[in-house]
């Protein structure tokens, strides 16, 4: 598969991931993004015997959009610290069945991942092994097919967070049949895209801002 690469340099690349590519290697071979970009490095370096890869931040399988990697084990830790100190600024698209409350706001619950059933369970207590978990909504319009458009700022990086957050507030992803969703969506993913992506390079800390496309699809028109 060829991966779409925004930007690539010595120290770190942003990719568009597409739906159904997990981001780190499993032990079943399912396709990667760490694969992938390790099959790109071997063609455009062939003479380097090793190459690393590291991933500051995920995307699940069925979200698309866009993935910083680090390429160097420095380049890991600096943006790693980036995001500890929420330097990183990580906004998503997504389509959701029904409307907020409000224009724009908060979400705060707590999480705890269910590794059996790999889903996410929210709360609206602390309780054992349950996480804190929060993101910011603003709500950016209306779909021709009576979705909601939001965009979404993650303050906290769990996993299926937003998907489990925003089906816990009765908003389900559109195609998100895990958390609720009713609504058939593209086979294999659902209406959530990593849409832009803000952090400091690295190496020269200069400011990196990256956006990726929405669909143009019926799903994604606004009305």
């Amino acid at each position: 598969m060829q991966l779409e690469i925004l930007f690539e340099d010595y120290y770190v690349a942003v990719i568009n991931k597409p739906v159904g590519l997990m981001v780190e290697a499993d032990d079943f071979g399912n396709p990667s993004v760490e694969e992938e970009f390790y099959h790109h490095l071997r063609a455009k370096f062939p003479n380097h015997k090793e190459h690393y890869i590291g991933f500051p931040h995920r995307l699940d399988r069925v979200t698309q959009g866009l993935l910083l990697i680090a390429k160097t084990k420095a380049s890991l830790t600096h943006l790693n610290n980036q995001l500890e100190e929420h330097k990183v600024s990580k906004i998503y698209c997504v389509l959701v069945e029904q409307t907020p409350p409000h224009k724009n706001g908060k979400l705060k619950h707590f999480l705890k991942k269910d590794n059996k059933h790999r889903k996410a369970i929210i709360s609206k207590k602390l309780q054992a092994d349950f996480k804190p978990c929060e993101l910011a909504y603003e709500l950016a319009g209306k779909t021709g097919k009576g979705f909601t458009l939001l965009k979404i700022e993650l303050l906290t990086g769990r996993f299926h967070q937003i998907r489990a957050q925003l089906a816990y507030e009765k908003m389900p992803v559109v195609g998100d049949a895990l958390y609720g969703s009713t609504t058939p969506y593209n086979p294999n993913s659902v209406a959530l895209i990593a849409h832009q992506l803000i952090f400091k390079h690295p190496k020269t800390n200069e400011e990196m801002i990256f956006e990726a496309p929405l669909p143009s699809n019926n799903f994604w028109k606004l009305a």
